[in-house]
């Protein structure tokens, strides 16, 4: 009995371990949330200047309306593609605008792979660190 309950305590240690530093993870993704919405909102901004301005006579003028016409709707179209880059909705209009179309695909990279996996990093790497310092205690 008494070798089960320090197999129970060893188990707990490293799940005390991993919440702990899931924890202090916590405050890196705090700061990578807060970066990534940085960036959604001067993409938007861009995008609602330059897209959202179009005349009524454009061929694409309900699609830039919809999801470019204001600054919520241009945020939540770029939050959308961050999380799903799926350009398929777009098709006519990224063939019509080559600019939309390079903006879309670095926007994709840098924007969905590039900050989803800084979260990554970041967490892994705050994970790491402060499970190292715990074990040394």
């Amino acid at each position: 009995r008494i070798l089960r309950i320090l197999r129970l305590v060893r188990f707990l240690k490293q799940l005390y371990m991993l919440v702990f530093g899931f924890g202090l993870a916590a405050v890196a993704v705090f700061w990578v949330t807060v970066m990534m919405t940085l960036v959604l909102y001067v993409s938007a901004i861009v995008l609602v200047r330059t897209l959202g301005r179009v005349g009524e006579d454009d061929e694409n003028y309900e699609i830039l309306q919809e999801h470019f016409g204001s600054l919520p709707h241009a945020m939540l179209t770029l939050f959308t593609l961050m999380a799903v880059p799926d350009l398929d909705p777009y098709k006519d209009l990224l063939s019509s605008n080559p600019c939309f179309m390079v903006f879309c695909i670095l926007y994709i990279i840098f924007g969905s792979f590039g900050l989803i996996g800084l979260l990554t990093g970041v967490i892994m790497e705050s994970m790491y660190e402060k499970n190292e310092v715990r074990r040394e205690e």
